[in-house]
């Protein structure tokens, strides 16, 4: 008996061993696979820096880290926030934005949803390491996540409080990067998932998944930075992330991963602010030649306007659509895998200047994310460069970028 035992111990142990071996070589392909990332990345960057980083998002001393793309890659070492992020380590609302950058500027903001904070870092332009400023109270506890967004002129912070009464609080952003006291709180009828502002900075988009009217906007008084509310439509899946176009003619809206094939909804936004829901385009393979299954929860428009790009978590993929500027039609144009599928969940977009490189955050639910960086070429056509690795068991879904 004593030998059975004694056997069975050795073949455990054994088993146990085996399993390391495997996770260090895993993790040593890995790491090969992100090296020969970096080559490929160094191609495009050449001669220009990007800086791109995304929030952590740990349920305890929460961090943000990042890449700094130039000629390579190089890893920018992971900044505690002096807060904790969400309590379950998952992002409730993938479309969320839990990182910003203020236009012009080097400070960057980190939103906390533990301990409902919002952390104001500044950007070294030449290394993109990055040194903690301060914190700063969000305005409200939170449950599902602290969303901020900043006016095109850098002068205010809008932050979304998703909780049992959720609000919109607006803050002035001093000349130093650091919040001032609210000069603004709005109650949302229900908690929201994304906010974003139009490029002619005088409309702010909200999106509620389990609202009636899903989709809202304020009109923004460009003085005082507060809003009013201007009009809401009902969409036909849930809400998720939002993309506006450049002319701030057209909101396009993630619709959730509903029914089985990704979707794009299209809103207009007319005179002070109004809506008018356009269209559900679904890529079915029936109505639409293109079939892509899924969901579109986050998306990101190119400078020019001509280009729209989401992620598709269910996939673990990127997809580009050509727009049309006129009546904000959509068709598919390219894809290309950023990951394993139901494993590697790319959700928000970020891009360098010319958006000649896309950045896509992760939530892996192995606990091993990665920052995807694609190549994005200007007739749509995408290519996975590289996945470069972050910290382990990260919900690493908000990215942010900027260009040197």
């Amino acid at each position: 008996m004593l030998r059975r035992v004694s056997w069975e111990n050795a073949v455990a142990k054994h088993i146990e061993v085996r399993k390391a071996v495997g996770a260090i070589l895993r993790q040593a392909l890995f790491f090969i696979a992100a090296l020969l990332g970096f080559i490929s990345v160094a191609a495009v960057a050449q001669g220009q820096v990007t800086c791109a980083f995304v929030n952590d998002n740990l349920p305890a001393a929460n961090t943000v880290e990042g890449y700094r793309i130039s000629g390579g890659a190089t890893p920018v070492a992971a900044v505690a926030t002096g807060g904790n992020g969400s309590p379950t380590n998952d992002p409730t609302f993938f479309g969320t934005p839990l990182i910003a950058i203020a236009p012009g500027t080097t400070h960057l903001y980190a939103s906390d949803n533990g301990s409902s904070d919002i952390a104001l870092f500044d950007i070294d332009s030449a290394t993109c390491a990055l040194t903690l400023v301060s914190t700063f109270p969000s305005g409200g506890t939170t449950l599902f996540g602290v969303g901020i967004t900043i006016s095109r002129d850098g002068r205010f912070l809008y932050a979304s409080n998703a909780d049992r009464q959720s609000t919109l609080v607006v803050f002035p952003i001093n000349s130093d990067g650091s919040l001032g006291s609210a000069v603004q709180t709005v109650s949302l009828p229900a908690n929201p998932s994304s906010l974003a502002i139009a490029p002619n900075g005088k409309v702010l988009i909200i999106t509620q998944p389990t609202a009636r009217n899903q989709v809202e906007s304020y009109t923004v008084d460009p003085s005082s930075g507060k809003v009013a509310f201007a009009s809401a439509v009902t969409t036909v899946a849930a809400a998720d992330g939002i993309a506006i176009d450049p002319h701030s003619k057209f909101v396009y809206v993630g619709d959730g991963g509903e029914g089985g094939s990704a979707a794009v909804q299209v809103i207009e936004i007319g005179a002070g602010g109004s809506l008018r829901y356009v269209a559900n385009v679904v890529f079915n393979g029936i109505n639409n030649p293109a079939g892509i299954p899924g969901g579109s929860n986050c998306l990101l428009f190119s400078p020019n306007g001509k280009l729209l790009l989401f992620s598709d978590q269910v996939t673990a993929q990127v997809i580009s659509l050509s727009v049309d500027s006129q009546t904000g039609g959509l068709s598919f144009l390219s894809l290309a895998n950023d990951g394993d599928a139901f494993v590697d969940e790319p959700s928000q977009l970020a891009a360098n200047t010319t958006h000649s490189l896309v950045f896509t955050g992760d939530f892996n639910t192995q606990g091993a994310p990665s920052m995807g960086v694609l190549r994005a070429s200007p007739n749509g056509a995408l290519k996975l460069l590289a996945t470069l690795p972050l910290t382990p068991k990260a919900a690493a879904t908000s990215i942010a970028a900027i260009s040197f």
